[in-house]
C-alpha cells in the first residue's frame, strides 16, 4: 500500500470519534458484548509508505476507583510478526493479532484500521465481570494526515 500523503513522524492523527473498541464473548445466540471503553489512549506506528507496523494501546477498564484499571494491547513489527500482547496489571499474555490497514482515497484520504485478538480472560486475571473464556479484543480506527498551514 503506498501513499504519497505520509510526509514522516508526527504526520499523522488519531480521528478519536471514529475510534471504537469492543470486548466481547462468544455464546450460543452470538457474541455477547463486555464491555466498550468510552476511550482509549495509545498510539499507532506507520512505515513509510503507511504500512501498519505496531502499536501501543491503552483501555480504561471500568472501576469505581479513582484510577480505573487499564488493559494494555501492544505490538511491533506486525509485518513480521502477527501477534500482540495483552497486559493487565502483572499478568501478560501473547496472543495473534489480525490486522486490516487500507488507504481510502479521496479528496481527504485517511487510513483504516481494524485490529482483532482472541485472549483468555482467566490468563490475564481480568475483573470478575469477564467470564472465563476467550474474549475478543476488535479495534476500529482512522488515521488521517494533519493539517499543515504553512508557517
Amino acid at each position: 500500500m503506498a501513499t504519497s500523503s505520509h510526509i514522516g513522524p508526527g504526520s499523522w492523527r488519531i480521528v478519536l470519534e471514529a475510534t471504537e473498541a469492543r470486548l466481547t464473548t462468544s455464546r450460543r445466540k452470538g457474541p455477547r458484548l463486555l464491555y466498550a471503553p468510552p476511550r482509549l489512549d495509545g498510539a499507532f506506528y506507520l512505515r513509510p509508505n503507511a504500512a501498519l507496523a505496531g502499536f501501543a494501546l491503552q483501555l480504561p477498564l471500568p472501576s469505581h476507583r479513582a484510577e480505573p484499571p487499564v488493559l494494555h494491547w501492544e505490538s511491533a513489527e506486525l509485518d513480521r510478526d502477527a501477534h500482540a500482547w495483552l497486559r493487565f496489571g502483572r499478568q501478560a499474555v501473547r496472543s495473534p493479532v489480525s490486522v486490516v490497514c487500507a488507504e481510502i482515497p479521496g479528496e481527504r484520504p485517511y487510513v483504516k484500521i481494524v485490529l482483532e485478538t482472541v485472549f483468555s480472560s482467566g490468563s490475564l486475571r481480568l475483573p470478575v465481570w469477564f467470564p472465563p473464556r476467550p474474549v475478543t479484543l476488535r479495534l476500529f480506527s482512522e488515521i488521517r494526515p494533519t493539517d499543515r498551514s504553512p508557517g
